[in-house]
């Protein structure tokens, strides 16, 4: 199927597949100008790394549904959902990956200065340790 759409800068795109999307939204930095107003400050690295969590969920989300939700303008909605969904759930994938691993870098009084050293203690600790 082919959409003919045009952005927020009035650039007509033709969208005809996923990774089309996924480019526009990133040329925009559409889903970065979200994260910033969710975390209603600017992007830190922690939010960045969110920003790049959500082009990977659109990368392995579904591509009809994905061109659906393009079509029918409710790709903002989808991606505020998905961005607060991963922002403020304790048991998400940016929460597991992220935000617990810097809570064990603090715990193991590494700080911002994350070495070899810590990663390993990190692992070999973390397995079990919550």
């Amino acid at each position: 199927m082919q959409v003919v759409t045009e952005t927020a800068w009035n650039i007509f795109v033709d969208v005809t597949d996923k990774v089309t999307i996924i480019e526009t939204l990133a040329k925009e930095k559409r889903v970065e100008a979200l994260v910033e107003n969710i975390a209603h400050h600017s992007l830190t690295d922690d939010l960045k790394d969110l920003c790049q969590m959500v082009y990977v969920i659109l990368w392995e989300y579904d591509e009809e549904k994905l061109l659906d939700l393009w079509e029918n303008d409710q790709i903002n909605f989808f991606l505020v959902r998905i961005i607060i969904n991963q922002y403020r759930s304790s048991n998400s994938p940016f929460h597991t990956i992220f935000r617990k691993f810097q809570e064990r870098c603090v715990y193991l009084g590494v700080g911002a200065d994350i070495n070899e050293a810590a990663i390993d203690r990190v692992n070999k600790k973390g397995n079990g340790h919550k």
